[in-house]
């Protein structure tokens, strides 16, 4: 997760601008906000469906993943789309799959919060890149 961060962070492209919010607004919706949004959006709610339709391991783990990187991909453009959507997207599926097995809640909190860790990693090195 950390490599995707990186990867990111020394490969830009140009892309739109993040809206002003002030350092503080944007630190509580990147490290808060969306990760406990995207898990429930993003694993929570496909893999539930996927499980629903008795789909294997790997396919929720496909599926979350796919839209994960689909969502990554339009909005940030390529390259995060390959460092945080498909990458990103993996480990946070597969996280989610496996500990679902173990209960819901489980699998919703151990993946908010490694998401968040991996966001709060990435805003940090950014910030001492002096890009944040």
């Amino acid at each position: 997760m950390i490599f995707a961060g990186v990867v990111s962070l020394i490969v830009t492209e140009p892309e739109e601008e993040f809206p002003d919010w002030g350092v503080a607004t944007e630190l509580l919706v990147i490290v808060v906000i969306a990760p406990l949004v995207e898990t429930l959006l993003l694993q929570s709610l496909p893999i539930f469906v996927a499980r629903k339709f008795n789909a294997s391991f790997r396919l929720q783990v496909i599926v979350s993943m796919v839209l994960f990187a689909a969502c990554h991909f339009y909005f940030e453009g390529i390259v995060t789309g390959i460092a945080a959507g498909v990458i990103g997207g993996f480990y946070f599926a597969f996280t989610y799959a496996h500990w679902r097995e173990k209960s819901r809640w489980t699998a919703f909190w151990v993946t908010a919060v490694s998401h968040a860790i991996h966001n709060g990693i990435v805003i940090g090195l950014a910030m001492l890149a002096g890009d944040f």
